[in-house]
């Protein structure tokens, strides 16, 4: 898939005198100009961005370094972030309502997680996908449960599994549905069972929901279609019957209005409730995807998409707006792209000097791809996460800790992206 990098004006005398191009370099195509006839790219800033340690109004500026974010259907959203002052650090949940102020949780129970997914339940507690560290849930108060953790298999777990036997490398993925069943995305990394599954927890055992271990010297390559069925099924695929073999670039999850969306490598997949998948992102014809124009400005069928590999911390997130019947995916595969504050990419809505130096001074991030009505648009670039309520979209962005890269110099924000419609 083509991609774009929209770069700022901060970014050409470092990246001159660096002698790099950016733009060359992750093979983005970079739009220098606006048009009127486009849908604008407008942010708002949620929580953080202000100039004021410890306030918890509009003022509020968050010192940590970004571990997870998630949305509630109400709006509530909660960021969490690594304190370091540089004699302590401590994993703290911010969280605010839609028209409330922001609240500052201590985590007890859990430090230096980083949540490549986060998901919030009925009750507001929170849900987090840790990699290598599995899978959490914080409560309201704070209290952090580890809920899954990872341990060598020797065999893939059965149908049917005790909680406290289950074993996992990696929980990449976590996603809460309508009727709140809370499931997983989860693999083994080993050469004899590398894979990447779905399961849900069902009470005191975790249940399979998709993906199947590789059968002995069974081929991961799209030529064997039970791969190629993980990515792009054909109708009545049974999602136990599919093998996804690279499940550092799989397990992303998101609940959505007809089912549970599951990246699965280079495609996207529905599971649909009667147990079948649906393709999604499928990477039939990725030449014919064009290069991004604009925000939210289709450039071809999802269908022909391919999702790249992503960087090796950090798979890339996945999420769906029920309200409106449309998922957003994180390309991660090159980090290479910054918030900008000009071209037709530009960050419009930044309304105070210091949410402008917070972007001037971002690190890269993501590319954010919709995924609406069969068809794929770019949204917005430079993002560590994405998070999505009944209606919104939110993305998470971090400074970069100024000259000297410290942890306890950078700053977290959470914005809202417009949406058209």
């Amino acid at each position: 898939m083509k991609r774009f990098l929209p770069r700022s004006r901060r970014r050409r005398q470092a990246v001159a005198g660096a002698g790099v191009a950016l733009a060359a370099v992750a093979g983005f195509a970079v739009y220098s100009t606006a048009s009127d006839e486009k849908t604008p790219l407008v942010v708002s800033f949620t929580l953080g961005g202000g100039s004021h340690v410890g306030g918890t109004g509009d003022d509020l500026e968050i010192e940590g370094t970004f571990r997870g974010l998630a949305v509630s259907a109400d709006d509530t959203v909660h960021l969490f972030t690594q304190e370091d002052d540089g004699s302590d650090s401590r994993m703290v949940m911010w969280r605010k309502t839609k028209s409330g102020a922001a609240e500052r949780v201590p985590v007890s129970g859990m430090d230096e997680v980083r949540a490549e997914q986060a998901a919030v339940a009925a009750d507001g507690s929170v849900y987090l996908a840790g990699g290598e560290d599995g899978l959490w849930k914080v409560g309201q108060d704070g209290e952090a449960t580890h809920l899954i953790a990872t341990r060598p298999c020797k065999k893939a777990n059965p149908v049917s599994t005790p909680t406290d036997t289950f074993c996992t490398d990696r929980v990449s993925g976590v996603t809460i549905s309508h009727d709140g069943t809370v499931y997983i995305g989860d693999g083994l990394v080993g050469p004899r069972a590398r894979s990447s599954y779905v399961h849900r927890l069902d009470g005191e055992t975790v249940g399979l929901v998709a993906g199947r271990p590789p059968k002995a010297r069974e081929s991961g390559e799209p030529g064997n279609s039970a791969v190629r069925h993980g990515f792009d099924p054909p109708t009545g695929t049974k999602a136990t019957d599919v093998l996804v073999p690279d499940p550092l670039n799989a397990g992303a999850l998101a609940a959505g209005k007809r089912g549970i969306y599951w990246k699965t490598g280079p495609g996207i997949v529905r599971i649909n409730t009667d147990g079948t998948l649906s393709p999604t992102v499928a990477a039939r014809e990725p030449a014919e995807i064009d290069k991004a124009q604009a925000p939210f400005s289709a450039v071809g069928r999802a269908l022909d998409a391919a999702v790249p590999r992503s960087a090796l911390d950090h798979p890339g997130g996945l999420s769906a707006t029920t309200g409106r019947d449309e998922i957003f995916y994180s390309d991660t595969s090159d980090r290479g792209a910054t918030p900008t504050l000009e071209g037709d990419f530009r960050w419009q809505g930044v309304t105070s000097d210091s949410q402008e130096k917070l972007l001037e001074s971002a690190e890269p991030g993501g590319v954010v791809y919709r995924v609406a009505d069969g068809r794929l648009a770019p949204v917005i670039a430079g993002v560590q996460s994405i998070a999505t309520s009944e209606n919104g979209l939110y993305v998470a962005v971090q400074t970069d800790g100024g000259d000297s890269g410290d942890p306890k110099d950078r700053d977290t924000a959470v914005l809202r992206v417009r949406l058209p419609g």
